[in-house]
């Protein structure tokens, strides 16, 4: 935790630590526009100076990687926004979507699967590192639980990733069928892309395949506004939220582009 107050570091995927990182980095900006506001001094070219940020993190400053080109495009407009239907890492994403399409296209029982492969880049495997997890927290980060609660229970939400889930004999026998490997197809795909290989063998000898490269939820695989809500009904069940708070929050929203008043929505999304 003291190392990760200096930066963040993949090792820590799939503890609690994992999002502290990113709302420290949140909190540090914060305070940095707090002491500017101040007065509070510091060096003024601290990005591109020799001794700074760039040297220090990246080994180097090239101007025309960043300057002119601050908001073209603003990211929230292009590519646009992604929304996770799954709380786990992003990069399980790909495969997770594919593999529901093919349970639901092939009718696919997880008492009769031999094996799955799973084919991707090696960034990705070292994000999702957690090969045999015994915690909710460490399932987010693995691409075998991802796999083995979908077969096993066609869904993957918040109930499904706690502790007692990803300790079920059941979801640790499915994982261990799960094959999570480098595919040089995916790796030659490139790295902006989370390309997805996806082969499942049943035990009667069938073979069925998919391949993915953007996550659903992803600007090139939107979900539609149902979907969306599904998601949201489903943390609000989890959060125990009584379904007709959950409703007319989903029905207010939907309507917002032609609300004059905003103050209406303020009420809905309190406890």
């Amino acid at each position: 935790m003291a190392a990760t107050e200096g930066g963040g570091f993949r090792d820590n995927f799939g503890s609690m630590t994992k999002p502290f990182q990113a709302g420290h980095a949140a909190e540090n900006g914060t305070v940095a526009v707090d002491l500017a506001a101040l007065g509070w001094t510091a060096a003024v070219d601290i990005l591109e100076a020799p001794l700074g940020f760039f040297q220090a993190a990246g080994g180097g400053f090239d101007p025309d990687a960043i300057v002119g080109r601050f908001g073209k495009p603003w990211t929230l407009a292009s590519p646009g926004v992604s929304i996770k239907p799954h709380p786990s890492g992003s990069l399980s994403h790909p495969a997770m979507g594919e593999m529901l399409d093919m349970i639901h296209k092939h009718d696919i029982k997880a008492q009769d699967v031999e094996k799955v492969d799973v084919g991707a880049n090696h960034a990705m495997t070292t994000s999702l590192l957690h090969h045999r997890p015994t915690t909710g927290l460490q399932g987010k980060f693995s691409m075998e639980f991802c796999m083995a609660i979908l077969l096993l229970d066609r869904k993957a939400g918040l109930v499904e990733f706690q502790d007692k889930v990803v300790q079920r004999p059941d979801v640790q026998e499915m994982v261990k069928r799960i094959n999570f490997y480098i595919d040089p197809v995916a790796e030659n795909a490139g790295l902006d892309k989370m390309t997805s290989i996806m082969k499942i063998t049943m035990k009667d000898g069938k073979v069925y395949t998919g391949r993915a490269e953007f996550a659903k939820g992803s600007p090139s695989n939107p979900m539609t506004y149902e979907e969306v809500a599904d998601k949201f009904r489903g943390c609000a069940e989890f959060a125990k939220w009584p379904t007709a708070k959950a409703e007319a929050v989903i029905t207010a929203v939907k309507s917002l582009e032609t609300q004059s008043d905003m103050s209406k929505l303020t009420p809905l999304l309190t406890a």
